[in-house]
């Protein structure tokens, strides 16, 4: 799918590759670029959008149109790759998400960093908890920790890296400050302030364990 700028607005089309089907459409990502179009904004090619907490970055076809690629989960440094299948997929589930407890989502981005527990890596089940960000634009608030290390003690590792090797954190990155997630033994609970929903009366929550969907192609 592919927005329709040329002879309207002067700007290069922008190019959206993804699978068929519904559960996949460009549709929301189209608009976004439509709108900040229609307001003035410029994109050019070698230029990073955030959308969600994913990017995009967009590159320079043949035609003069602009790509959207995303990075490839599992590649440090960020490889790109052509398409936006996994932010659709993760923009989405992240909201539903946070709807399962009435709370607007609060996006970071995958360039920040939470704090990891010496071994929540290897760990079969996890904890994670937000506090508001300090505020420096690195920090996400996000803690990772497992049952066995509550403490704060850990080291620094971007969102990308901790997904990369997690997925399973990610259906939750956008819960806001004062949330949190525990994945024990394939049941999943969250929380915001005093606000609880577990997987025994959230279809979405019983089926994320599970699902390939988060950061496969």
């Amino acid at each position: 799918m592919k927005t329709s700028f040329q002879g309207l607005l002067a700007h290069p089309n922008i190019v959206v590759s993804l699978p068929s089907g519904p559960a996949f459409g460009a549709q929301p990502i189209l608009s976004y670029f439509e709108d900040a179009v229609k307001q003035g904004t410029v994109f050019k090619a070698g230029e990073t959008v955030q959308m969600g907490w994913m990017l995009l970055m967009l590159k320079s076809t043949e035609t003069g149109d602009l790509d959207v690629w995303e990075p490839r989960f599992g590649e440090i440094p960020i490889v790109w790759e052509r398409g936006a299948s996994k932010t659709c997929r993760q923009l989405i589930v992240q909201k539903n998400v946070a709807e399962q407890l009435h709370v607007e989502p609060l996006f970071p981005s995958l360039r920040q960093s939470g704090v990891i527990s010496p071994d929540f890596m290897a760990a079969k089940n996890f904890q994670m908890f937000r506090e508001a960000p300090n505020g420096t634009g690195t920090d996400s608030g996000w803690l990772f920790t497992t049952e066995q290390n509550t403490s704060s003690d850990g080291r620094l590792a971007s969102l990308f890296e901790i997904a990369s090797k997690r997925p399973e954190v990610i259906p939750f990155l956008a819960l806001p400050a004062s949330s949190s997630a525990v994945l024990k033994d394939g049941h999943v609970k969250i929380t915001h302030g005093n606000d609880e929903v577990t997987s025994d009366s959230s279809e979405l929550l019983r089926r994320l364990p599970a699902s390939n969907l988060i950061a496969s192609n």
